[in-house]
């Protein structure tokens, strides 16, 4: 095998007709390079790891064996050394494994995933559900107190007023409430959940006293008077 590199390179680059140009092209080695390369410049050229790859590179496309090549420059001390083994930084040409990238991408999408099913019990409104009394607008009452009952989804705390009031493990709630029957009585129910959002409902009952049953008047039955001819009989 001849030592001149340099006539070498020239050689197979008018054997595959191309230039130093092309060649940058399709190895993807910067031009300055390729030409320090092809003048025998090996003092401006990159430390001998890069150098080996780059011989790898146009022995790819110029089809010679670079490894000889390498071992012949290497031995002319015309190449600058970074290290004892002078090998191929193992990123130059391979890319380095995803492995901690998927994991890290995996656990954001299961994150993600978590709050984006469990959002609206998170960051949404608490629900009111009211099981006794039923029915929208003003109710009438002829008692003279209400136990209002309901269910509380989603929430931390029932308030009826400003009175907290307790609330069961499957979200039942109960509570008596006195009416008067001056005014409309208006009840408002709060619920609240930790991260401070509420709902809030308005109940407005009306009481209405039971009237008295009026009395019945029981007229006593007419008597009867004899006729005349009842009289005339002994």
């Amino acid at each position: 095998m001849p030592s001149d590199f340099q006539g070498f390179l020239s050689a197979k680059l008018r054997e595959k007709n191309l230039n130093l140009r092309k060649l940058s092209e399709l190895s993807g080695i910067a031009l300055r390079h390729l030409e320090n390369l092809n003048s025998g410049n090996f003092g401006d050229l990159p430390s001998a790891p890069y150098v080996r790859g780059y011989l790898k590179k146009i022995g790819e496309i110029l089809e010679f064996n670079s490894e000889e090549w390498w071992q012949i420059l290497k031995h002319q001390e015309e190449i600058k050394s970074s290290g004892v083994e002078d090998e191929l930084p193992k990123n130059r040409f391979l890319k380095k494994p995803q492995t901690k990238k998927i994991i890290v991408i995996i656990i954001a999408v299961i994150v993600l995933s978590y709050f984006g099913f469990r959002f609206s019990q998170i960051f949404g409104r608490p629900e009111i559900i009211l099981t006794y009394p039923q029915g929208e607008g003003i109710l009438t009452s002829t008692n003279q107190e209400i136990t209002i009952q309901g269910t509380l989804k989603n929430g931390d705390k029932i308030l009826i007023g400003n009175e907290e009031i307790p609330v069961s493990s499957d979200g039942s709630w109960q509570k008596t409430v006195p009416l008067t029957s001056s005014t409309p009585n208006n009840i408002e129910i709060t619920a609240k959940k930790f991260l401070g959002r509420e709902t809030k409902l308005t109940l407005q009952i009306i009481y209405e006293p039971p009237k008295e049953a009026a009395k019945k008047i029981i007229l006593p039955a007419p008597t009867s008077t004899p006729s005349s001819t009842d009289s005339q009989n002994p």
